[in-house]
């Protein structure tokens, strides 16, 4: 799906990267004012969302699921998605029978669960077909970026082909290794874990139950998603060789391990797809905004993989940066002036620093496994589960509704 402009053409918004968050950005803003809206990858976004290369799983929360809906793509997606309606958290990493459970989340029957579980692949078909359906966005595969220029109040965009444009603003939507990032000279800090996940997706011969595992230990995460049917996203998080070793096995060979690792309780286990590695590491950009720029997504921070969240904090830097333009662009105001731009980055400042911290601090909690912290953090979280007051709260956050939602989240 490649839409080839002639000449230098002028939109009101360059969004570069036409993953998951550029498209949605560009159907945002699309829908809001009728930008203009241009989106360039370097791939072929059609192809790559085609064979499905994203084997990672999202929890949705509720916040997403209502930005999904009001873009116009649930109704594509929302055969592939399963509620989420409750959550065990263990400490461990022996057999499964041998982890005690220390957290436990249940949605009462009748009430909306806080999340949903969708393959990221699938999130990526629908955003696509709703790209494809809006006559706003001029979508061009293939373009890599050569340079970006500013100066007489826009950004002129050249790709290596030849191809360029301008607009008053250019978004960063380009993923970890952001070429926009770069351009516009904003450095980044973080670390490297030494952990790789491995994803995947699952078929077992018994139903989960819309129920949802995470299992700590200090080799890192483990945790099993519900998808659609006998179906579940896995995450397994471990040390650089073991996950080397765990990519290197055949399917057998794999799955007997698998087995193991989960137990019997979702009997037999088949690996679905392909399996794919991803080295952890924690990175956050120093700012998301430059001289008519925006950083967004991957670009701007990258989290640890804890419950699949990471996509909805890059929905959420959509939902708030199209409010912004769209705002401005209402109101007449350049919507690429450094003043918009500050709006965005400020709403975003602490949500995205207080998120990372927390991931942090959680994933820190359970490496270490010190006997005294292993006792105090066992005894942590079973006064936690004692207390449904506490755990009502922190269900209500993680469906993304609490505090200041921008209005394309709020499900008006």
């Amino acid at each position: 799906m490649t839409r080839s402009p002639t000449a230098r053409m002028t939109y009101d918004v360059i969004v570069v990267g036409a993953g998951p968050n550029g498209m949605a950005l560009a159907l945002a803003l699309a829908g809001a004012q009728r930008a203009r809206v241009l989106l360039l990858d370097a791939r072929e976004p059609s192809t790559f969302a085609a064979a499905g290369h994203d084997t990672r799983g999202t929890a949705l929360t509720k916040a997403t699921q209502n930005m999904l809906k009001a873009l116009g793509c649930w109704n594509d997606l929302k055969d592939h998605v399963a509620e989420m309606r409750d959550v065990i958290v263990t400490d461990g990493s022996g057999p499964h029978g041998g982890r005690p459970t220390l957290l436990t989340f249940t949605t009462e029957p009748g009430a909306p669960a806080a999340a949903a579980i969708a393959e990221n692949r699938h999130i990526t078909s629908a955003l696509l077909v709703a790209v494809g359906r809006s006559p706003a966005i001029t979508l061009r595969g293939k373009s890599k970026l050569s340079t970006i220029d500013q100066s007489n109040g826009f950004v002129t965009i050249t790709c290596e082909d030849g191809f360029s444009a301008r607009a008053p603003l250019l978004a960063g939507a380009d993923g970890r290794n952001s070429s926009v990032r770069t351009a516009a000279g904003i450095a980044i800090e973080g670390h490297d874990d030494g952990q790789s996940a491995l994803t995947f997706t699952i078929g077992h011969a018994l139903p989960h139950h819309q129920r949802a595992e995470e299992h700590f230990s200090p080799t890192g995460v483990f945790a099993l998603l519900p998808l659609p049917g006998n179906r579940s996203s896995v995450v397994w998080g471990t040390n650089r060789a073991e996950a080397e070793r765990l990519m290197a096995l055949n399917d057998s060979s794999f799955e007997k391990e698998l087995q193991e690792r989960v137990g019997d309780h979702l009997g037999l286990l088949w690996v679905q797809g392909a399996r794919q590695c991803y080295p952890l590491k924690r990175m956050i950009a120093l700012a998301i905004t430059a001289p008519r720029t925006a950083l967004l997504g991957d670009a701007a921070h990258i989290i640890h993989p804890l419950a699949g969240l990471g996509l909805n904090l890059g929905f959420k830097d959509v939902a708030i940066l199209a409010e912004c333009v769209a705002t401005a662009m209402a109101r007449g105001e350049d919507h690429g002036d450094a003043a918009v731009l500050e709006r965005y980055a400020q709403w975003r400042r602490f949500d995205i620093v207080s998120t990372i911290t927390a991931m942090e601090g959680i994933n820190t909690l359970f490496a270490n496994d010190w006997p005294m912290i292993r006792s105090l953090r066992r005894a942590g979280l079973q006064i936690v589960d004692a207390m449904p007051t506490l755990k009502h709260v922190l269900m209500k956050e993680a469906s993304g509704l609490t505090g200041d939602v921008p209005f394309l989240m709020r499900g008006a």
